[in-house]
């Protein structure tokens, strides 16, 4: 059975309905071959709402185009127990990081400042992108609303 690692609990502002996951090494470390950030970004869509390549995810909410979201990121040393049935949308990719270290960072380039440290460095990892509704929405003047999504993304290490 499958250990979790490591847990960590960010927020993120969400503009123009995306967020991304980003290995701190950006473009600079992914391998030859790999498909571009941008190419990933024209395809994403409703139906592709968790899209991942080389060092970069993006992730298309079904709110508001402006809001917070809350974001559970784990660390797994083995496929973490399937509980999709829990949450409205659940996805599966693989993920290349050649730092090992992430950092969740709006579209616009707002970074949450927490790093991710999947402590393992140019390897390929699968991450389960999962989301569901949030507990309801908060406003608060002139910041974006809080409450209206929940995402959870889960790493481990893909097959050598």
């Amino acid at each position: 059975m499958s250990r979790l690692i490591k847990r960590l609990s960010d927020t993120v502002t969400i503009y123009s309905g995306q967020f991304m996951v980003m290995d701190l090494d950006g473009a600079n470390g992914q391998p030859e071959g790999a498909e571009d950030l941008w190419d990933i970004a024209n395809r994403s869509s409703m139906t592709n709402w968790f899209l991942a390549t080389a060092n970069a995810a993006i992730i298309s909410s079904q709110a508001d185009a402006w809001h917070r979201v809350g974001i559970t990121v784990e660390r797994w040393d083995g496929p973490p127990p399937d509980d999709s049935d829990q949450w409205s949308r659940s996805e599966t990719a693989e993920f290349y990081s050649s730092s090992g270290k992430l950092k969740i960072v709006g579209v616009h380039g707002h970074s949450s400042g927490k790093i991710i440290d999947l402590c393992d460095q140019a390897r390929s990892w699968l991450v389960r992108a999962s989301a569901r509704p949030g507990p309801g929405a908060r406003y608060s003047r002139g910041r974006p609303p809080k409450g209206l999504e929940t995402y959870r993304l889960q790493f481990w290490p893909a097959a050598s």
